[in-house]
């Protein structure tokens, strides 16, 4: 098939993709080196992120231009683009309006309380005092990401389209869960790395994932992810995140969307995550995978301040942007890819690599 996929970033969505065979045409905010180097064809929007639907626009340009010129079969929305109405040509994403929906987390929230789910009790910034205790967990009502997740100690005034949340403390894990709009399948549970103090990743900022997690909870949450699934109805590749905590594991977020897990679970299980994706929208589900193959990693390095890139080379290494790029503090840099015979094999040699690309890179 001809398959465009645009989004914010893409490039773990276009590479599975053509390594399934499929010709990709990608557009994203970054063409980094290795995603030119994967797909058929790869464009840079022009926009600026940080600038309310600029990203939107952009992308509706190069749709438009693919749709007159590279004749897609389908279209994958990636990161910041999941709610984005596409007409023409197939669109393998939920539909737009279960995307907002779900990706609200009053909704989800109030939603998983309905169903019984174990899940953080939340509310709207301004009805904080309905919740018990500090410190509270604020947050966008939409979004993803972590980088502007924040604790608050007092009752300060947030203002803004925020929610708060009572704290919980547990340990970060996500289910990637494939569904047809009907049944669901947990296809892996991970590890996911937050606010990792040696990436650079600063507060409760997502910077990768280890697959699988290691714990005794998994097939619980396993469970509780294709139940979730299915009962909203989604199809494709969807993310489950959890807090695994002393009493058991509760849920956190609905991301109806192929996750930043993508690699990790490839790397670990075998599957092509795209072509699993792909068919879910035919009405068919893989079958159960019966263990992984190893464990694997993906951390994303950010920068600590202002730095510029060397030559940043390896099989290990993704996201990879030219030599001479500039990176501000916070901003991620690059994905550092591991695998192993276990977990603490894995993020031993994530924290390895890490240190070696730090040595290719100097101030701005």
């Amino acid at each position: 098939m001809r398959i465009l996929a645009v989004g914010h970033n893409v490039r773990q969505i276009a590479t599975s993709a053509s390594q399934a065979g499929h010709v990709v045409l990608a557009a994203d905010c970054y063409c980094d080196q290795d995603l030119v180097d994967t797909v058929s064809e790869a464009k840079r929007l022009r926009c600026d992120p940080s600038v309310p639907n600029d990203l939107a626009r952009a992308a509706r340009e190069v749709v438009q231009d693919s749709l007159d010129g590279f004749s897609p079969d389908a279209v994958v929305l990636g990161s910041g683009l999941e709610g984005l109405v596409v007409k023409g040509v197939e669109v393998l994403n939920n539909p737009a309006q279960k995307v907002a929906q779900v990706s609200d987390k009053l909704w989800l929230a109030r939603w998983l309380e309905r169903r019984g789910y174990p899940t953080i009790s939340t509310a709207l910034s301004e009805d904080k005092g309905e919740l018990e205790g500090w410190p509270l967990m604020v947050k966008p009502r939409t979004g993803a990401g972590g980088w502007k997740n924040r604790l608050i100690w007092d009752d300060e005034d947030l203002g803004g389209d925020l929610v708060v949340q009572e704290w919980v403390e547990g340990k970060p894990a996500s289910v990637s869960v494939l569904g047809d709009g009907c049944q669901a399948l947990a296809v892996a549970v991970n590890e996911q790395l937050i606010g990792t103090p040696w990436l650079g990743a600063r507060g409760f900022r997502y910077c990768g994932n280890l697959t699988p997690f290691y714990g005794s909870e998994t097939a619980k949450m396993a469970e509780m992810g294709e139940e979730i699934v299915a009962e909203l109805g989604l199809v494709g590749s969807n993310g489950i995140d959890f807090l695994v905590t002393d009493k058991g594991p509760v849920v956190v977020e609905v991301n109806p969307r192929i996750q930043g897990s993508l690699d990790s679970v490839e790397l670990s299980t075998g599957m092509s995550i795209f072509q699993a994706h792909l068919l879910s929208f035919r009405g068919v589900l893989p079958e159960r995978p019966v263990h992984y193959r190893r464990a694997a990693g993906r951390a994303i390095l950010f920068a600590d301040r202002d730095l510029i890139t060397g030559d940043l080379c390896g099989d290990w290494v993704a996201d990879v942007p030219r030599a001479g790029s500039i990176f501000r503090s916070d901003e991620p840099v690059v994905s550092i890819l591991a695998a192993g015979k276990n977990g603490q094999d894995v993020m031993d040699l994530l924290r390895r690599r890490s240190v070696a690309v730090r040595q290719g890179l100097r101030d701005a």
